[in-house]
């Protein structure tokens, strides 16, 4: 079974942030982060926003294990969920709060992602809608634009 990035315990990654395992009564903070996160770049990519398939959306990817949620200087401000396979770190979800967005958060998790990834010769994969600006980040950190779906972008980081 892969390891799907659930601690028992925080984890203290650097001065300003931590991350620990996300419990069912995180499901509400949570929403909120997805909706206040997605809400411009959903009505960029597909013209409007529609609060109930938002809901589905979420909850689908709520669904599953693994979800840690993000502290910044000891205040949530987001949750990730990424997992270990055999031979690939697959990034699931990095969702921050507009307002904790552009403090290189997102950019220390990955870098985090990527440190592991190198050390065991791992490729890290994910996929981001094609409106979202957050792919600059993953371009920035070294992914490489892979395929596409009709709405997402894949990419992919490889160690030289």
């Amino acid at each position: 079974m892969p390891y799907t990035g659930f601690y028992p315990q925080p984890r203290r990654m650097f001065m300003n942030v931590t991350l620990r395992p996300a419990t069912k009564a995180d499901s509400e903070f949570a929403r909120s982060v997805h909706h206040r996160a997605y809400h411009d770049v959903v009505v960029r990519q597909f013209g409007v926003w529609d609060e109930a398939t938002q809901d589905k959306f979420f909850q689908d990817g709520w669904n599953n294990p693994g979800h840690e949620i993000v502290y910044f200087d000891g205040v949530p401000c987001g949750y990730v969920r990424y997992e270990r396979l055999e031979d690939e770190i697959r990034g699931h979800e990095l969702v921050l709060l507009p307002e904790y967005q552009g403090k290189g958060i997102g950019s220390f998790l990955l870098s985090k992602m990527i440190q592991e990834a190198t050390e065991h010769n791992f490729t890290v994969t994910l996929q981001v809608l094609t409106k979202n600006r957050a792919s600059e980040l993953y371009l920035k950190l070294g992914f490489k634009k892979v395929g596409h779906t009709d709405t997402h972008t894949l990419m992919r980081w490889q160690a030289n």
